[in-house]
């Protein structure tokens, strides 16, 4: 058995002894072929076997390129001239309308002699004798043909030194390899698992939650610390039928009239190709799914300008089953053998089933529906992990990436489950706040406010994604993952659980707690959540030797409420544009902090408001923690990127812009500004579409 092709040094052979020693144990005789190495021996040129001119070329020999004459025949060569000679000529005889075979003779008779032009230095004469040419000539009109191992070399050798590369060099490289492998396994098993980063690149962003409708209005909601938490509109339950405060009614009734809503979200089902008589059948969240994740895709420049390779593109969400129009057409199914014929009242109001309903309210169609309407053709599944569901996700979307499943994955967590069974399932586990406010570590939470949202990811490798040129947010180093195990109950919290979750996730990661800036915590407001977490995380880092107040504490629910299975998502989002930004994000609804925290000897400090992240971007460095119901915990730590460019301010959208009119004359800037003022009513009217910026730069830009 012969290896041939690239073989030129120790690590090469190594690499070829690696795949041959199968072969070898079974008796088969091994050999090395090689061709492009003794281009590079002294013993080449004094043998007249090439000129000094090719060694030169293949000295400065940055890259290759194959030359096509045929299908099936192709000649890789130095990128010279001629290279880019015979590209030109074939462009011109493809475009020309050649005929194929005409064309293969016409670049065939176009290569004949060349290779001899570039290692002899000769060309065939009119006379059809052999006749020297000079270098210039040699090096423009020659084919210097090479392999691709010719750009690894950048200097002469012996053919000896070569042969004793390829033998000795390679059994010494492959020796200290093993002895460095040992060492390595050794120094594990004494000392844990070491370091080993995900580095996976968010490339992409979307989402929807509680007054915020895109990306740009989420960040600015979160910079300026709005809480969009408000009473449950009427569209969506009555209060006056199930609101009671009395404790001995809970799950009966629920004790909180509030939680974070999401404003309507226009979706255009025909852009979509889903016909709108379709619809009435389909669960909202499959549609917002598929919305906000078109929406990351274009975020991230893959929209329909940019080509990728669909086939490798995999799709992951987080999500429950279990929704209302699931609800409702069980309440249709179940009527009549519980209380007889529905009547005619409600057999017109509950849905009937269609064609389109039985997907229609699959969790695992939220996954399924983006990736045929987006014609993904990887993986594509739903995962529930409870309230850490989104995050469940990126692990698996992660795993997707660093297996080499997938080159692309859209990883999102979708939740609108803020109907009333939701809230009396809450609270028959007295869960839900009283007071109707999510106050993460502070000293009078009391509860949790729901909330729903959706959000989406474009996770690419990070060495793909800096090939390709990707703008990168954040990088994720590493996620990590536990149960709690057997304890007193499955909704009760387990220090032991979460522990291990933050332990893998830095230890995977390469990271220490103490280098972490920004901690966007699972922070519900319930007393027993937040008490138990602030302890986990306090020993974690103190024990890490994380200064006093060195790193931000917060939590997203103190604005939105807790998305459920979104909420993983929504902390992630915030914090990798923390990251980006270098903003750090304020925190609500802490007037005196859990009694846990200690200002005298605690890591973490709560920011009432937006402060400036001041440390180099690839010092920034955050942790996102996301429990479910179960005993499931997951927490995530990405970085900053090296790479990217600082954005020019924090936020995007500013809550002022300055308008500038001009005209020849006053009456002129007056209509300037009377079609401004049309402008806005029909910007209102549509929900605000257009950005302020945008309507000032219009402004700006137009004349009398």
């Amino acid at each position: 058995v012969l290896f041939a092709g690239g073989i030129h040094d120790e690590r090469s052979a190594a690499m070829a002894v690696a795949a041959a020693a199968p072969l070898a144990e079974r008796g088969a005789r091994i050999g090395v072929l090689m061709g492009t190495a003794y281009l590079f021996t002294e013993e080449a040129v004094a043998a007249g076997a090439v000129t000094p001119r090719f060694q030169r070329a293949a000295l400065e020999c940055a890259d290759t390129v194959l030359l096509h004459t045929a299908p099936g025949h192709a000649t890789r060569c130095a990128d010279t001239p001629y290279a880019r000679t015979f590209e030109e000529t074939r462009q011109r005889l493809a475009r020309g309308g050649t005929e194929p075979r005409e064309m293969w003779e016409e670049l065939e008779r176009l290569n004949l002699g060349r290779l001899r032009i570039a290692s002899k230095g000769l060309r065939r004469g009119e006379s059809a004798e052999l006749e020297a040419v000079d270098e210039e000539r040699q090096y423009a009109d020659g084919l210097f043909m090479l392999g691709q191992a010719a750009t690894l070399r950048g200097g002469t050798t012996t053919v000896a030194a070569l042969h004793g590369q390829v033998t000795e060099g390679a059994t010494r490289l492959l020796e200290r390899r093993a002895a460095e492998l040992a060492a390595a396994d050794a120094g594990e098993r004494a000392c844990g698992p070491a370091a080993d980063p995900l580095d996976v690149a968010i490339v992409g962003m979307a989402c929807a939650y509680p007054g915020a409708p895109d990306l740009a209005a989420f960040w600015a909601q979160v910079l300026a610390g709005r809480d969009a938490v408000t009473e449950v509109p009427a569209e969506r339950w009555d209060p006056a039928l199930y609101y009671d405060t009395d404790p001995a009614r809970a799950g009966e009734r629920t004790p909180s009239r509030w939680g974070g809503f999401l404003d309507p979200v226009p979706f255009d089902a025909l852009a979509h190709g889903i016909p709108p008589s379709s619809l009435a059948g389909i669960e909202p969240v499959q549609l917002l799914a598929l919305e906000i994740s078109a929406r990351a895709l274009r975020d991230a420049g893959y929209g329909k300008q940019r080509e990728f390779d669909r086939s490798r593109t995999s799709v992951v969400f987080g999500a429950e089953a279990g929704t209302e129009l699931a609800g409702a057409y069980g309440l249709r199914a179940l009527h009549p053998a519980y209380l007889g014929e529905l009547p005619p009242a409600l057999d017109e109001q509950l849905p009937r089933l269609t064609e389109d309903s039985f997907p229609g309210i699959l969790a695992n169609v939220i996954a399924g529906r983006v990736a045929n309407r987006l014609d993904l053709g990887g993986a594509n599944c739903t995962v529930d992990a409870a309230c850490a569901s989104s995050l469940a996700a990126l692990d698996l979307a992660c795993r997707q990436l660093r297996d080499g499943d997938s080159d692309m994955v859209l990883c999102g967590g979708a939740d609108v489950h803020n109907g009333i069974n939701d809230y009396l399932l809450f609270a028959s586990v007295r869960a839900l706040s009283p007071g109707g406010r999510c106050r993460p570590f502070d000293s009078a939470a009391d509860g949790i406010a729901l909330g729903e949202g959706v959000g989406a990811l474009v996770l690419k490798r990070l060495a793909d994604a800096e090939r390709d040129g990707d703008r990168v947010y954040a990088v994720i180093k590493a996620v990590g993952a536990s149960s709690d195990g057997r304890s007193l109950g499955l909704t009760a919290p387990r220090p032991e659980g979460q522990r291990r979750a933050l332990e893998r996730a830095y230890a995977r990661a390469g990271v220490s707690p103490s280098e972490v800036g920004l901690v966007e915590a699972h922070g519900t407001g319930t007393v027993v959540g937040d008490s138990t977490e602030l302890g986990v995380l306090s020993a974690v880092f103190t024990e890490a030797g994380a200064g006093v107040g060195s790193c931000a504490l917060g939590s997203v629910k103190s604005q939105l409420g807790h998305t459920k299975c979104a909420a993983g998502l929504a902390g992630l989002i915030k914090a990798a544009r923390a990251v980006h930004t270098g903003v750090r994000p304020p925190t609500l609804h802490i007037d005196r902090p859990n009694p846990a925290w200690q200002a005298e000897t605690s890591p973490f400090a709560f920011d009432t408001e937006a402060r400036p992240w001041a440390v180099p971007v690839e010092r920034r460095i955050a942790g996102v923690s996301a429990f479910g119901f179960g005993g499931t915990n997951y927490h995530a730590v990405l970085a900053g990127y090296a790479g990217a460019q600082e954005p020019e301010q924090g936020r995007e959208d500013w809550p002022a812009e300055l308008f500038c009119f001009r005209g020849e004359d006053r009456r002129a800037a007056g209509r300037a500004m009377a079609r401004l003022a049309a402008r806005l009513e029909e910007n209102d009217a549509a929900g605000r579409p257009w950005a302020l910026r945008d309507l000032a730069a219009e402004a700006c830009a137009g004349g009398s």
